[in-house]
């Protein structure tokens, strides 16, 4: 298995200084404090008035902004290499209101069958229920033809996951970049599986990446939050519309916790991530209890040469096709005695899930099908505990049958 290039050292120090200098507190706080005042008192209402239409920075109330949330969205735009950033609730509420900002009635978004199961969900039903928007979802997205022959006038953004959840699918990012930029349609990446350390997709000609940062981005299952990336405009009409008229704001608690402790130690937690996936995916290789292993740097994988161009390290997601009944694969999964079964990814802990019935479970069967998900299918999120232990757990679960 042919090697990735490792973690760009310029981005640790990023993770630990970036959205906060101390000497912009008048006390000289190594972190930044929380700021948990719902309102702001004004001067004067000339300064009021200019704050309030943007011709001067400040803070009005709690849903046009916060200046907490604010160190978070600088410190990953940073990250990311974007103008601007902004924070919310969760990654769904993120991708909702891409809906809400670029779409009417009528209008389409394009992106790919194996997108994960709550965000294909979002755009393929609850969106055509609330918001009369049709998804679309390419042929082959491995075919750059299979884009462009979706995308049309009525296209206002196309949406690509990479990796995918769980299959570790990396796309041609950017060739999908030049064949949207072809038809002048933005290209939202979701970059949550790789955070800004394995793949900086901007750098690949996104002109918009969202994350939801409640996995590696807070790192401990402490909180849950989503972010967009993208040009000051951008942000901007997002934060004096759509985000003042929804509310599917970030808690200013929530977004010390993720800053303060999730991205200050994103670089040792993700090279810790993937050592263990690499010793992981050593052990399993030959499995005779496994049909299939899922991951960018899999040599199964069709996407594995575009993962080794476009990521830096081992992801810490990994899917096993298992050779084995769907009453097996439980038995296997509820042999795990370290791993514990949860449908999150990207926090300390090993977890085990069954994406038939967890994460992709809302799907219909077909559309399950057209995701890659199978009933002998187990999702690995690698933790960051003891890799002979993970190895021993993973593979005494496999002998149990």
């Amino acid at each position: 298995m042919r090697e990735p290039r490792g973690m760009n050292q310029r981005l640790r120090t990023i993770c630990v200084r970036a959205g906060w200098d101390p000497k912009d507190s008048k006390h000289g706080d190594i972190i930044p404090p929380i700021h948990m005042a719902t309102t702001y008192a004004m001067q004067n209402s000339e300064e009021a008035r200019r704050i309030i239409k943007g011709e001067q920075s400040g803070y009005v109330y709690g849903r046009f902004g916060n200046p907490t949330v604010s160190v978070l969205e600088r410190c990953f735009a940073e990250l990311e290499g974007f103008e601007a950033a902004i924070a919310f609730a969760s990654g769904n509420a993120a991708h909702r209101t891409l809906i809400d900002h670029f779409c009417s009635p009528g209008d389409n978004v394009v992106l790919h069958g194996d997108t994960y199961g709550g965000t294909g969900h979002l755009f393929g039903y609850r969106s055509k229920l609330t918001s009369s928007v049709e998804a679309r979802f390419v042929e082959d997205p491995t075919d750059l033809s299979s884009w462009r022959a979706c995308i049309d006038e009525k296209t206002q953004f196309v949406f690509v996951e990479s990796p995918t959840n769980p299959h570790g699918n990396v796309y041609d990012i950017p060739g999908i970049a030049l064949v949207t930029h072809e038809f002048e349609k933005p290209l939202v990446v979701d970059s949550t599986i790789a955070t800004p350390l394995i793949m900086r997709p901007r750098e690949h000609g996104a002109r918009i990446v969202s994350h939801s940062l409640s996995k590696d981005g807070a790192g401990f299952s402490q909180t849950m939050a989503g972010i967009l990336l993208g040009s000051l405009e951008f942000v901007d009409h997002i934060y004096k519309n759509e985000h003042r008229d929804a509310g599917a704001l970030l808690a200013p608690f929530n977004a010390w916790l993720i800053h303060v402790f999730g991205i200050s130690t994103l670089y040792e937690r993700m090279q810790s991530h993937a050592s263990n996936t690499k010793a992981l995916l050593s052990a399993l290789q030959g499995h005779s209890r496994i049909k299939r292993i899922w991951h960018p740097f899999s040599e199964t994988n069709p996407t594995c040469d575009m993962a080794l161009s476009l990521l830096d390290d081992y992801t810490p997601l990994i899917y096993l096709e298992l050779d084995a009944t769907a009453e097996q694969t439980k038995r296997i999964i509820d042999a795990h005695v370290l791993a514990l079964q949860a449908v999150h990814l990207g926090t300390s802990e090993t977890l085990v899930t069954l994406c038939e019935e967890t994460t992709h479970g809302v799907l219909t069967p077909e559309e399950r099908v057209l995701a890659g998900i199978v009933p002998n299918g187990i999702r690995i999120s690698v933790g960051r505990e003891n890799p002979y232990e993970i190895v021993d757990d993973v593979l005494q679960a496999l002998k149990s049958i």
